[in-house]
Order: C-alpha cells, then sequence, then structure tokens
C-alpha cells in the first residue's frame, strides 16, 4: 500500500532555513560513528543510512548485532512534527559505540541523516503515521540483510531503542536467523500506546503487538522505565502476553531517556546479548 503524502505547513524559507540547521546532528553522528572505529555502509535502500564496525575480517564473528535508532527528532507539539526525523541526540549510536562485539552496526530510521535534496523526495509519513509502515518494516529488514552478508555473520542480535524497538520486534517477527532481540523503552503495542498519550493512531502503521505471537520461541530481553511517562511501560502488556518467556526488566528510576545509555554496559549485561 502506498503511504499518503503529506503536506506540512511552512515556508519554503523556513523549511530550507530548517533543514540547515538540523544538518549539524547528522554531522555530530558521522564524527561519533568515526571515533568509535565505524564505518558508513551501502544500503539497498538509500533512504537509510547505517554504519558498520568489524573487529576482524568478514567471516570471523559468527553473529552481527544491529543497533535500530528511535523516531528521531522530537516532535515541537502533538500536531507539529519535525521537519527532519534526524535524531538530536545520538543516544543509540552511542550505546553501539560502547558495545565490545566483534561484528557491530548502528541503522537509522527511514529519512534520517538525508540531505536537503533527498529529504524532500522522502514521504513524510514514515516519521509520522506510517514510521511502522510495511514499507518501514521491509526496509529495515533489506538493511539488516546488507548488513549481515557484508560481515559473512550467521546470524544476529537485533536490538531498537524507543520507535526503534518496535521496528525491531517486527523484523525479529519476520526472520529466522535472530539470535537475541532487545527492546528499551518501546511502543510495543502502539495502539495502547497512542491512546494512552492522547495522539491519533498510527494508522498506516503495523502494531508489534499483533505479530508477537511469532517471537515465543526468541530469546528476548526488553527493558522498561517505570517513570517512562511517554512510553508507560502498562501499554506493553498485550504483547507481553503473547511473549511468556520473554524477559522483562523494569527499572524503577529510569524514564525514556534516563538512564538507558549511561548504563548500558550494566544492562547489556543483563540481556539476551550477554548470553
Amino acid at each position: 500500500m502506498k503511504l499518503p503524502n503529506w503536506v506540512i505547513p511552512g515556508s519554503a524559507v523556513f523549511f530550507l532555513g530548517a533543514c540547515v540547521l538540523l544538518q549539524a546532528p547528522a554531522e555530530q553522528a558521522r564524527a561519533i560513528a568515526s571515533e568509535a572505529g565505524f564505518s558508513s555502509i551501502e544500503l539497498p535502500d538509500k533512504r537509510l543510512k547505517g554504519f558498520l564496525r568489524l573487529r576482524s575480517a568478514p567471516g570471523a564473528f559468527s553473529t552481527l548485532t544491529v543497533y535500530i535508532e528511535s523516531d528521531g527528532a522530537p516532535w515541537r507539539v502533538p500536531d507539529e512534527p519535525p521537519f527532519d526525523p534526524t535524531p538530536h541526540k545520538p543516544m543509540v549510536l552511542q550505546m553501539a559505540a560502547s558495545d565490545p562485539g566483534g561484528a557491530v552496526a548502528y541503522l537509522g530510521r527511514p529519512c534520517q541523516y538525508l540531505d536537503s535534496t533527498a529529504l524532500a523526495q522522502c514521504d513524510p509519513a514514515l516519521w509520522m503515521l506510517g514510521r511502522f509502515s510495511e514499507d518501514a518494516v521491509a526496509a529495515t529488514n533489506a538493511s539488516l540483510h546488507a548488513m549481515k552478508k557484508r560481515t559473512q555473520a550467521s546470524s544476529v542480535n537485533i536490538v531498537g531503542y524507543s520507535g526503534g524497538g518496535a521496528i525491531a520486534a517486527l523484523v525479529a517477527a519476520r526472520r529466522d536467523d535472530v539470535n537475541c532481540l532487545v527492546t528499551v523503552a518501546a511502543p510495543l503495542d502502539s495502539d495502547a500506546w497512542t491512546a494512552a498519550i492522547g495522539v491519533s493512531r498510527l494508522s498506516y502503521s503495523i502494531n508489534p503487538a499483533d505479530h508477537a505471537g511469532k517471537l515465543g520461541p526468541l530469546r528476548q530481553t526488553h527493558f522498561r522505565g517505570r517513570k517512562d511517562t511517554l512510553v508507560p511501560p502498562a501499554t506493553t502488556r498485550r504483547f507481553l502476553t503473547k511473549v511468556p518467556g520473554a524477559r522483562v526488566i523494569d527499572k524503577d528510576d529510569y524514564d525514556h531517556q534516563c538512564c538507558w545509555k549511561e548504563d548500558w554496559a550494566e544492562l547489556r549485561a543483563q540481556s539476551c546479548l550477554a548470553r
């Protein structure tokens, strides 16, 4: 199904100005990736950007760990989306950079990290009502396949933060090579989530809770912050009832952002990534 075209109000001058201002986060991400030993990787869908770090030659590591970005730049108000979904804070990239694994990748979401020309051609629905659409999930899955092929790994670990966790679950549900799934503060039941925070239902998206049954046998860890008001822990209930063997770790003092990145080494050691 083709996603609808969205018209975002605002003058062309303001739009171009916003794009220029938002180049800084992309440059910051490239600098962090380079310093951590990551290199850009060519992906089959040009709407997605990713980085890969291999500590040895391809084929040396059996498992590739892929970190998937969140929905990205915050909405200014509930009905005013960002002009560019590139994340302002490189939190997920920093989590990937701290991962000690031999084969680690970071994957942005559709339309993130694009230049102004490419962004103008990228359907805004992909960071709005279609953020978990078939198009978005298929593009992410194809990118994981390309990264896995590049590393010659036989399996993948998939880690997703916030909306990236929803995508991670949806991608894992259609693969047979996933060793471990980890989600962090993720809206795993998108209908319950949008209802809880009072925003429009993601009508062009796939709800992870509707496909959770396919994940039953998979090793998985789901982190939730008890102080998270953006993704209230209770909204994941329907998803989790379908994966009774999953490990759920609730952190009393964590909200949506604090303190996942800061404590990632300790959290990672508690997850299926360490087993």
